[in-house]
C-alpha cells in the first residue's frame, strides 16, 4: 500500500514566500520562484534594486511582471480540493515567522496546513494543462526527406532512408526535423509526445526557422527563433540562442510541454504517474509558435491524443 505523503500545500510553489500566504495573482519571474503581483510589486517598489526575494538573484533591469495562468488555475483548483476535503473540520494550525527580506509587519502569519497525496497535486496539474490540450499535426510540408510520417501524420520517425518528397520552401533540406501545421498564438495551449530512448529535439519555433541551413540557423534551440527540451548523451538540456542549461533528470518515453503565450511561458513535464517540471522559459513572444521535434538515426516521436483517464 502506497502511504499518503504529508505536504504542506501553501508551501513551493503554492506559497508566496513574502506574505507566506496561498498565492494570489501569481507571478514567475525570470529565476523561476513565484509570488503574489501586489507582495512583489510592493517589495520592488520600497527597494532601490530588483533582487528576487527568494534566492537574492538581482536584476540589472525590472522584469515585466506577467500572471502565470496555469498557477493560477492549479491553486484554484486546490483550494476546492482542499475545502472539499476539511468540510466541517476545523483546519490544523501552524505558525511560522517570516524569512525574506520584504517580510509582513505582523512578522508572522499563521497558515493552514492540509493532507494531500503527490497524485492528487500531480492530478491537479494535469486537469489545469488538459483543459488547454491542442490536438496538432505533423506538416509533412516540413519533414526533412529522412524522416518517415505515420499514424495520419502523428507519428515521426528517423529511418535512415529518404523519402521522395517534392521541393518545397518550408521543408528542412539539411536538419532533421519536422514542425507541426498548427500556428499557436494569443492562446495557451497542451501538447504531450511519446518518443524513443536517443537523441532529439521537443521545441517550438518562429515560422522564420531557416530551413535550408547546415547550421545553428536552422536547428531546434540554436538561434533566436527557436526554444527546444533536448536529450542527447543520456542527459536533458534546454536550448535557445546557442545557449544550454543541463537539466538533472532521468529519462521519460513522455513528455508534456505548456504554452502560455500572452504570459511569455514555455514549459516541460516528466510525465509518468505524477508531472515534474523539467524547465520554464519566460519569454516574450513576438509571433505564431510551430511545435516541431528534431531527431537522431532511429528516434520516433508521436503525438499524442489525451483524455482525463489517461493519467
Amino acid at each position: 500500500m502506497m502511504a499518503e505523503a504529508q505536504l504542506f500545500v501553501l508551501e513551493d510553489e503554492f506559497t508566496c514566500t513574502v506574505c507566506l500566504n496561498t498565492l494570489t495573482d501569481p507571478v514567475t519571474i525570470p529565476c523561476g520562484h513565484n509570488f503574489c503581483l501586489k507582495c512583489l510589486t510592493d517589495c520592488w517598489d520600497q527597494s532601490q534594486e530588483c533582487s528576487c526575494p527568494h534566492c537574492r538573484h538581482t536584476f540589472t533591469t525590472r522584469p515585466a511582471l506577467r500572471r502565470n495562468t496555469l498557477l493560477t488555475e492549479v491553486v484554484k483548483k486546490l483550494k476546492k480540493s482542499r475545502l472539499s476535503r476539511c468540510a466541517g473540520k476545523r483546519p490544523a494550525l501552524r505558525r511560522r515567522a517570516s524569512t525574506s527580506g520584504c517580510r509582513s509587519k505582523q512578522g508572522s502569519e499563521v497558515l493552514f496546513i492540509f493532507p494531500i497525496t503527490h497524485s492528487q497535486i500531480s492530478s491537479l496539474v494535469f486537469f489545469s494543462l488538459l483543459s488547454d490540450f491542442c490536438p496538432l499535426t505533423l506538416d509533412i510540408n516540413t519533414a526533412n526527406r529522412f524522416l518517415r510520417l505515420s499514424e495520419r501524420n502523428k507519428k515521426v520517425t528517423h529511418e535512415g532512408t529518404k523519402a521522395e518528397y517534392p521541393d518545397h520552401p518550408d521543408r528542412f533540406d539539411c536538419c532533421v526535423q519536422v514542425l507541426c501545421r498548427e500556428a499557436l498564438t494569443g492562446t495557451r495551449c497542451y501538447w504531450e509526445v511519446e518518443c524513443s530512448e536517443r537523441f532529439m529535439k521537443i521545441g517550438v519555433a518562429y515560422k522564420g526557422l531557416d530551413r535550408k541551413g547546415e547550421g545553428s540557423e536552422c536547428g531546434l534551440g540554436y538561434n533566436d527563433k527557436s526554444w527546444s527540451l533536448v536529450w542527447s548523451l543520456s542527459q536533458y538540456s534546454v536550448r535557445h540562442n546557442k545557449k544550454e542549461i543541463v537539466i538533472s533528470a532521468p529519462f521519460s518515453p513522455r513528455i508534456g510541454v505548456y504554452l502560455d503565450w500572452p504570459a511569455g511561458s514555455l514549459s516541460f513535464y516528466r510525465v509518468s504517474h505524477t508531472m515534474t517540471l523539467l524547465h520554464r522559459f519566460n519569454i516574450s513572444f513576438t509571433e505564431p509558435l510551430y511545435p516541431g521535434f528534431g531527431f537522431g538515426l532511429h528516434c520516433s516521436v508521436t503525438i499524442s491524443h489525451l483524455t482525463p483517464c489517461d493519467h
